[in-house]
């Protein structure tokens, strides 16, 4: 059984900030002080973990955040990569079905919120422009 993390307030990067998935583990695991497991400030960085092995790093899925200047930020090409995962690019995910739904609700507010900062209408989820 896996646990879908809601919406956190982290600010938004800039919306050309460069995404490093690798990098980023590595520094969020250092400023949430996750080095020997991980914390629940390390689970609110991530979109999605397995609730069954909470205490491995590798139960950890669809990662957005970095960190940038001293503090965690959500980096939009990061959602842009989780929502096109969910989507079902690279193969897509084996999260389970039902909380791939819950996550493309947090991942959409997500867009709404990008939508509004960046002043950008065009801001969609890829499964919202189909609709």
């Amino acid at each position: 059984m896996g646990t879908v993390t809601s919406i956190k307030h982290f600010p938004l990067a800039p919306r050309g900030t460069p995404w490093d998935g690798d990098a980023a583990e590595t520094a969020i695991r250092a400023w949430t002080g996750s080095e020997n497991g991980p914390t629940a400030a390390y689970a609110d960085c991530f979109f999605w973990h397995d609730a069954a092995a909470a205490d491995e790093f590798g139960s950890y899925k669809l990662l957005y955040c970095d960190v940038l200047d001293g503090e965690i930020e959500a980096v939009p090409r990061a959602i842009f990569a989780v929502a096109g995962i969910l989507d079902g690019a690279r193969g897509g995910t084996t999260i389970p079905q039902a909380d791939q739904d819950e996550i493309k609700t947090v991942v959409g507010e997500w867009y709404a919120k990008m939508a509004v900062e960046f002043d950008d209408d065009s801001i969609a989820a890829p499964w919202a422009r189909r609709t």
